[in-house]
């Protein structure tokens, strides 16, 4: 309804939404849990975003918390809590700290044809929030793409 959608877009600008990520990356990451910070503008002309490691004209800040699930043959599975949600978020930081997402054709995810991908490894995992009537904690989980899942079982990261 139109009133649900005035309740969940104010919930995500008082950053009341929780949405919880799932990633694979190149390499490992160190540390294994943490936070990235910066600011992301974005080149009109290039129609990508870049991270800046201080506020300039048009920059956005952008926070990304992380943490490790697993790790194996020269890849990482990673859950990431977007404190910021801004375009292409977990992509660019990823990227900007040397381990780009599996699969990413814009941000460097080059090892996309080793595990015949038919998309990147980044997925909208877990939605949570307080119901706005019952404040009761609601959780909406989504399933993983066959093909990620099979990315994974390959790699022994899934079950």
């Amino acid at each position: 309804t139109a009133e649900a959608l005035r309740v969940m877009n104010q919930k995500i600008r008082d950053r009341e939404l929780v949405k919880l990520y799932l990633c694979a990356i190149v390499g490992q990451i160190q540390p294994p849990d943490g936070t990235l910070k910066g600011y992301l503008w974005k080149d009109e002309a290039k129609k990508q975003v870049f991270v800046k490691s201080r506020p300039v004209p048009g920059a956005r800040t952008a926070v990304t918390k992380y943490r490790t699930l697993t790790s194996g043959r020269g890849l990482s599975l990673l859950e990431c809590d977007l404190i910021t949600g801004r375009t292409h978020q977990i992509r660019v930081h990823m990227a900007y700290i040397g381990h780009p997402v599996l699969g990413d054709p814009v941000y460097g995810g080059k090892r996309k044809e080793t595990f015949g991908l038919t998309g990147q490894c980044l997925h909208a995992r877990k939605l949570a929030f307080q119901h706005p009537r019952t404040g009761e904690r609601m959780e909406v989980e989504c399933p993983l793409p066959d093909y990620f899942q099979e990315v994974l079982r390959k790699l022994s990261m899934w079950k």
